[in-house]
């Protein structure tokens, strides 16, 4: 009993510390990684895909992919974070944001949606994943929900005396923290990262009608395919975004033409 009240004690602690408010949003956020470490941890990150990657800095498509980023990084909330925009040569349809602003586009996504407008909305929702320290909240999290499945095991041995139901316990732990803790937190944060990404693509200077646009593409290009059921899914379903999105779009287009 008291071995699972150290425990507890330190979870909750570890918790309480490393709650923030993001400046952008209003949201509470758990992070445990100091703003100053964002930049180090993103560059060391982009250094090892660079390794292995096909990466391509050069060229019409990662020159268009540079401006635009540029552009929108410029009007973020962040403007002097080390942005750096790259394109990866593989055949993937996909794009991603490391912490301290560092983000790169497949080509294949480049080549599919490439109109300025849709690409504006893909990098404005990237840079927004690394204004609102998306990456570095996954990380933490992923790093409480250890501290935390692992004292459940130890609590589980202590009070059964058995390996087995300690082992047991923190198998259970991580699928029920994987299933309502980690992914519906990635679906909320791919939500916030539409949100404010298409605000920022309209403040730049884009329509952001383009966002919307962007996904019933992406729809599209998914038909015939299963879908992942909703509790294992990462993402939100396009439909949703797509409906979020046009109830703002007000908003947006408000920025886009007062700018």
């Amino acid at each position: 009993m008291f071995l699972k009240r150290i425990i507890f004690a330190v979870t909750f602690l570890s918790l309480t510390a490393c709650v923030t408010t993001n400046n952008v949003t209003g949201r509470k956020q758990l992070i445990t990684i100091p703003p100053s470490q964002d930049a180090a941890l993103g560059l060391n990150a982009l250094n090892e895909v660079k390794k292995t990657a096909p990466v391509v800095t050069t060229g019409p498509m990662a020159e268009r992919i540079q401006r635009i980023g540029n552009r929108i990084a410029a009007i973020s909330h962040a403007p002097n974070m080390d942005w750096e925009f790259i394109v990866i040569d593989e055949p993937v349809l996909n794009a991603w944001a490391l912490p301290g602003g560092k983000v790169a586009v497949y080509s294949k996504m480049a080549e599919t949606f490439n109109t300025d407008e849709q690409l504006a909305a893909i990098l404005g929702h990237e840079v927004a994943h690394a204004v609102l320290r998306h990456g570095a909240e996954q990380v933490s999290r992923g790093q409480l929900q250890n501290l935390a499945i692992t004292g459940l095991g130890v609590a589980a041995g202590v009070a059964t005396e058995d390996a087995k139901t300690a082992q047991l316990a923190v198998a259970l732990g991580s699928m029920a923290a994987q299933g309502f803790v980690q992914l519906p937190h990635s679906r909320s944060m791919e939500l916030e990262a539409d949100d404010v990404g298409t605000a920022y693509m309209a403040k730049a200077g884009f329509d952001p009608r383009a966002s919307v646009t962007l996904w019933q593409k992406m729809k599209s290009l998914k038909e015939g395919q299963q879908a992942p059921s909703p509790f294992f899914s990462t993402h939100p379903a396009d439909d949703k975004r797509i409906a979020r999105l046009q109830a703002k779009m007000d908003v947006y287009l408000a920025e886009y033409r007062d700018r």
